[in-house]
This record gives C-alpha cells, sequence and structure tokens, in this order.
C-alpha cells in the first residue's frame, strides 16, 4: 500500500513528465494502487497517459475498477485496436457490467470491434435478467467428467487452465453437462496418477441458479466461506462460476444502497455512491423526494399539539419535556429498525419470526422504558413537580415502547407486501414515532393532571 508521499512523488513525476520513470513504478505497483492513482488525478489527459503505460493485463484490470464515467472517458482516448485488446482482455463478467453502463453509441462501437467469441459470451450473459446471478458470472472455469484420471485431469488443466477464472477448483460434470461435484487442485497433487476423479471429488456442493438475484451470492458465499460458486441452469448443468471478488462487489453495492435508502435517499438510475465525483443536481434529486414527503408528516405533530393546546396553555412546563419524550421515542424507534432491517437483510430473522420478535421487543421496550423513567423522573420533580413527573415517567414508558414496536413493524410489514425492508427507513420511523410519542405524551397529560389536580 502506497504512502501519501509516494502518492506525491507519482503526482510529481506526471506533472513533469517524466513517462520513463513511471512506466518503470507502474510496473512495480498494484493494480488497485494504480486504481487510486487515476481518481485523484485531475487532468482526463494525465489519466489517459497513465492508462496507456499499463501493460495488458494490468490495464483490463484497472479498467474494470473504475467508475462509469472514468471509463468513458478512457474509451474515447483510445483508437480501435487499443480498445479492441482492452475489450478482449477483460473478464466476460466485468465486460458485461461494462455494457450495463455505458450509453447505446459506445455500446455499439465496442461490439463492432469484438471478436466472435467475446461477442456471443456477451450477449450470452446480457440475456439474463439485470441483477440476476447470470450477469455477473463468468464462463471461464475447468470442468472434468467423472471418469477422468488424475494425469488426464491435470494435463487437462495445463492445457486449458490459463484462460480459467480459478484452477484450484475444479468441477466436475457428467457427459449431460450436469454438476455432479468437485475436486480441489490441492487433492489431484496428492493423489496417484491413476486415481478416478469419481472417487475423489466432493458431492456436498453448494451453487446457485443463474436466475437467482444477486444478493444470494453474497449470503451463500458468507455462510460457507466460499471463493467461488457454481451456476447452474433449470437443468442444473454448469454454466459459470461468480468469484469472490464479484461476491465483495455485490455486497458492497448492496450494503451502500442499504445505507441510502435508510437515510431515506432515494434510488435511480443515476446512482452514484461516489458523492464527490456525483453532479449536484442527481443530489438533490436523491434526496429532496422523502424530504418533501417527511414535511407534510411532520406536519400532522404540529397539528396534534394543537389539539391539546387547552392543557398545554394551564401546564407550561409540559412544553419542556416534550422534545426529550418525542426524540426518545424517535431514538427508540430507529434503534428496533435498525436492528431488524439487517437482521432480516442477512438471514438471521425471517418473515416468520414477527410474532416472536413483537414478544422479544416488548420486554426489551419495557425495560428501556423503565430505566428512562427513572432517569428523567428526578428532573420532571424539580422542573414541575410530582404530578408533571408522574406524567412524563409514564409517557416515558408508553413512547419508549411504542417507538420500538414502529420501528420492528414496518420493516416486517414492508417484507410482507414484498418490498425491500429498508424502505421503511430511519427518518420515516422517527418521523411517525415523534407523531405516536406526542399524541401519546400529551393525551396522558390531559387524562392525569384534569383528573388529579381539579
Amino acid at each position: 500500500m502506497l504512502e501519501n508521499k509516494e502518492y506525491t512523488e507519482i503526482i510529481n513525476i506526471i506533472e513533469n513528465q517524466r513517462w520513463d520513470k513511471l512506466k518503470y513504478l507502474l510496473c512495480e505497483m498494484h493494480a488497485a494502487e494504480i486504481v487510486d492513482i487515476i481518481r485523484i488525478l485531475d487532468n482526463d489527459r494525465d489519466r489517459s497517459i497513465v492508462f496507456r503505460l499499463l501493460s495488458r493485463e494490468s490495464a483490463a484490470y484497472v479498467f474494470s475498477e473504475l467508475e462509469t464515467e472514468e471509463q468513458e472517458k478512457i474509451i474515447v482516448s483510445m483508437n480501435d485496436n487499443e480498445l479492441k485488446e482492452l475489450i478482449h482482455d477483460m473478464s466476460p463478467d466485468d465486460r458485461t457490467s461494462l455494457f450495463e453502463e455505458i450509453p447505446a453509441d459506445i455500446t455499439k462501437k465496442i461490439f463492432s470491434l469484438m471478436g466472435e467469441q467475446d461477442l456471443n459470451i456477451t450477449r450470452q450473459l446480457l440475456v439474463y435478467p439485470e441483477d440476476s446471478i447470470g450477469r455477473i458470472m463468468t464462463p471461464e472455469y475447468i470442468d472434468v467428467e467423472p471418469d477422468y484420471t488424475v494425469k488426464q485431469t491435470l494435463d487437462y488443466i495445463r492445457k486449458h487452465g490459463k484462460d480459467s477464472e480459478t484452477f484450484e477448483v475444479i468441477y466436475v460434470v457428467n457427459k449431460e453437462g450436469t454438476l455432479i461435484g468437485y475436486i480441489l487442485l490441492k487433492d489431484l497433487l496428492f493423489a496417484s496418477q491413476d486415481d478416478k476423479i469419481e472417487s475423489l471429488m466432493h458431492t456436498d456442493i453448494i451453487y446457485l441458479s443463474v436466475y437467482s438475484d444477486q444478493e444470494e451470492a453474497v449470503r451463500v458465499g458468507r455462510k460457507y466461506d466460499l471463493l467461488y460458486i457454481p451456476v447452474v441452469d433449470s437443468k442444473n448443468a454448469l454454466i459459470g462460476i461468480v468469484t469472490i471478488d464479484d461476491i465483495f462487489d455485490i455486497a458492497e453495492e448492496e450494503d451502500t444502497e442499504d445505507f441510502h435508502k435508510l437515510g431515506a435517499i432515494s434510488i435511480d438510475d443515476d446512482f452514484d455512491s461516489n458523492i464527490k465525483q456525483a453532479n449536484p443536481f442527481i443530489l438533490y434529486k436523491r434526496r429532496i423526494s422523502w424530504l418533501f414527503i417527511l414535511v407534510f408528516v411532520n406536519i400532522v405533530s404540529g397539528y396534534v399539539i394543537g389539539m391539546f393546546e387547552e392543557t398545554i396553555s394551564q401546564y407550561v412546563s409540559l412544553i419542556f419535556f416534550l422534545p426529550l419524550l418525542i426524540d426518545s421515542a424517535g431514538n427508540a424507534g430507529a434503534q428496533s429498525s435498525t436492528l431488524i432491517i439487517r437482521s432480516l437483510s442477512v438471514g438471521d430473522v425471517k418473515k416468520s419470526d414477527w410474532l416472536f420478535m413483537l414478544g422479544k421487543e416488548i420486554l426489551v421496550s419495557a425495560i428501556l422504558g423503565l430505566t428512562m423513567s427513572a432517569a428523567v423522573s428526578l428532573i420532571a420533580i424539580f422542573r414541575g413537580g410530582y404530578m408533571i413527573a408522574l406524567v412524563v415517567s409514564l409517557a416515558m414508558i408508553l413512547v419508549v415502547i411504542i417507538g420500538s414496536l414502529i420501528g420492528l413493524c414496518l420493516p416486517f410489514l414492508f417484507v410482507k407486501f414484498k418490498k425491500d425492508p429498508t424502505t421503511s427507513s430511519v427518518p420515516l420511523v422517527t418521523s411517525i414515532c415523534d407523531i405516536s410519542g406526542t399524541a401519546i405524551y400529551l393525551l396522558l397529560a390531559t387524562i392525569i393532571l384534569s383528573r388529579f389536580t381539579n
């Protein structure tokens, strides 16, 4: 990993146009570090020069790691031969991801430059639904039949393994192409040359359907600690594999999207997680819709306060505790919502668990409410007297319980209607809890104070 001073040195080399030295340094650097160099350059010309100095192997990897806007600029700067080589050197899944993002005119140009084999593979992957496993799998893997000997298999790997994404895992298929097992390279190295693959292969194989959602790859990869996941069609025929780098990319993308939704930030076709590079108008579009909706939701809180104007005018000290109570309701709801959304997302909690989780949340929130009630009661006695303290203490218990239950139930409700639970974002939960907390507090105050002080 490069230090800041090393980045500074490289920038100085670029500014002084010492291209021979730069080319030497780039050969010594990891591709991920070169991506960082390209991203911190302000000049498109400098980015293009750095990219042209890379080896073909490094260029393909670096290009696949860049943002779409950066990729477009590099494509525009390349001649047809350079572009043809770059696209050919990219892995099929990275190539497919590129075509999902770039404009149609650039896609058309690249298609015209691609070889027949690369074009057929790309078209095959683009046929699968967007966000499906089929879009991110690669057909570059090694498979053998069960009647192969260890010697035949090793010879086959030497001949065909160079273009494969992995040769650590060799998949076993029957004559119809159906996936029946796998064998590790280390198993081959320690086996007899004449041993049959069928006697050595593992049959406890985990695989994915080509039509499964990409999030399934993340869940399966995490659960079984897999570096590679085979992909099968409807007849269980092996047609590709998903690699760990793709699993990481999906996990990062999905987590980023969930964080945006939790913050009530809209996700659309212009979605770009890099706010530094994002267009200000795009950022405005992402944020304004929910903010606008929540304005009208929060107006209800003002309406509720207006309904209890007479009680408030008689007991002005109630106002002092209003922000405290509604914030406590919102915070409790936000905590509960965040915990349950995360658990639903990773599969720790399922839709059928809602009743169990409801009972558990009632117990936890009641204890939380009692603890917070005890803490706030002392302040309430000093500020408003014993009756006000009674109102505030009871209200605190109720708003924490109700807020927590709202935070718990909303995600389950969204799942029931087959919506993403992260759509029940923290600002939405907080706003609903604010309204309910205000209503509970002022209604409780009206009932208790009118009955016991008059």
